[in-house]
């Protein structure tokens, strides 16, 4: 689907809503878009805790390096 088609698609299926689940659905859409943030946000951190092994190693992660936490995690 294109984008277009896609936002055609969520205000046909939005209309159909009572008041209250679109207030819902709205409050979903900016939990999305707050998590997005968040996350481009912490990619320009450059530490990440170590957990149990913090202050034993040390990792440098490259600049470059893209994975979420949870696709580190699921690996």
């Amino acid at each position: 689907m294109t984008q277009v088609e896609i936002e055609n698609r969520l205000l046909y299926e939005f209309k159909g809503l009572s008041l209250e689940k679109m207030e819902a659905a709205l409050d979903f859409v900016l939990f999305l878009k707050q998590r997005t943030n968040l996350h481009q946000e912490n990619l320009g951190k450059r530490q990440r805790p170590l957990g149990l092994l913090d202050g034993k190693v040390k990792c440098h992660i490259h600049k470059d390096f893209a994975i979420t936490d949870e696709e580190f995690l699921q690996s």
